[in-house]
């Protein structure tokens, strides 16, 4: 059965249309996420491209297929570079984006002046092929946005460059084959692929931008949103896989309970702003010293709370020491504005060794029994717990 290429058509551009309304408002609902703009301009380009192809159809004037032509290159570079922002790689440089709008305006140009659809239907083939691979490089081999989203995107994209390059042979071949118009050809098949992919596409960019969101919001119920650290919720959760592991392999587990000292002073003499620092310089300085496999938490107000995977009491009270002695701000003693008194700003620490079946609460209050001591005698040192 053979399906009317017109009626096609204008399916197709209304698709098409559809789906950058739906770029334009995610764009509109979520304007902090980078990329979504040029998506939306993409799909702007995809639209003028397939009602000047139908305006080909029906007035049979080359130019309108010339023009088509480049905006499809254009959109694809649009998608290009709002997938590179997205992905939080620079954006396309302003002399790679010109040197590709050049490189389709000049073929689109000679296959202007020599008058041949072929000429036109092989080098727009291989334009968008070659755009296609490189967007679908992009989403499969990031190194930082490997999610299902992004990868479905890619194979779209890699399938895309796939069907463009058969449809640039099949023109060298014969040119009759693959003319837009002719309903013995391959035209149909590649208007019900366009739908296919437009509408695939589009629902990638949205199910990309739902894990984006997502993630987002895992991060801000997982982290502390002034230091960025693990909040307490996080720790509970994360110490059950370390103690399984630790069970299963039977090595030993230590938590550090520390808490700066006097930081009611730091906020009354020096305000709550450079308390605040104060707590994000800690955490900097922690995150320099803890391995990567440590968990590292604000447990609340000054205090927090590290679990060391594999570390028995002793090294734990090495590491507690370090960290202790690691931490400094610009001057350790700060003459306040208010007041002629001066303060160090110092933290203690108390460290205990997980016991054997021993919950995480009691494992805390051992470690904050410990902490309370170094407290007493003085401030400033780690103290282990018996």
């Amino acid at each position: 059965m053979l399906l009317d290429i017109h009626t096609l058509l204008v399916a197709v551009a209304l698709a098409t249309a559809f789906c950058a309304g739906a770029r334009l408002l995610l764009w509109r609902m979520h304007l902090a996420i980078p990329g979504l703009s040029r998506w939306f301009l993409a799909g702007v380009s995809a639209v003028i491209t397939f009602v000047m192809i139908f305006a080909y159809g029906k007035l049979q004037w080359l130019p309108l297929l010339s023009s088509a032509q480049f905006f499809a290159v254009i959109g694809l570079i649009l998608s290009w570079d709002g997938f590179s922002r997205f992905m939080g790689k620079p954006p396309l440089r302003s002399l790679v984006l010109l040197g590709m709008a050049a490189v389709g305006l000049v073929l689109i140009l000679i296959a202007q002046t020599q008058y041949s659809v072929a000429t036109k239907a092989v080098s727009n083939a291989v334009l968008v092929a070659v755009l296609s691979l490189l967007i679908a490089r992009d989403l499969l081999f990031s190194p930082t946005q490997n999610t299902p989203a992004v990868r479905a995107t890619g194979y779209i994209y890699a399938i895309n460059g796939a069907v463009f390059l058969i449809r640039a042979m099949i023109a060298r071949e014969n040119s009759e084959i693959v003319d837009l118009l002719n309903p013995n050809g391959v035209a149909a098949f590649m208007l019900l692929w366009l739908l296919c992919s437009m509408i695939a596409i589009t629902l990638g960019m949205v199910l990309m931008t739902t894990e984006r969101l997502q993630a987002d919001l895992d991060n801000q119920a997982n982290h502390d949103p002034l230091t960025g650290a693990l909040n307490r919720r996080s720790c509970g959760l994360l110490y059950e896989k370390a103690m399984a592991y630790s069970r299963r392999h039977k090595l030993p587990v230590s938590v550090l309970m520390m808490d700066l000292d006097e930081f009611k002073k730091v906020n009354d003499y020096l305000g709550h702003d450079f308390g605040d620092k104060v707590l994000c310089r800690f955490v900097a300085e922690a995150q320099k010293i803890l391995r990567e496999e440590d968990i590292f938490c604000r447990f609340g107000g000054e205090e927090f709370v590290a679990l060391l995977p594999n570390t028995s009491s002793d090294t734990a009270l090495m590491v507690a020491n370090r960290l202790r002695n690691g931490f400094k701000i610009d001057s350790d003693l700060i003459e306040t504005t208010k007041s002629h008194q001066s303060f160090a700003i110092t933290v203690s620490m108390g460290v205990a060794e997980h016991q054997q079946d021993e919950s995480f609460e009691s494992l805390l209050r051992r470690a904050d029994t410990a902490l309370y001591i170094a407290k007493d005698k003085g401030r400033n040192r780690c103290e282990l717990a018996e």
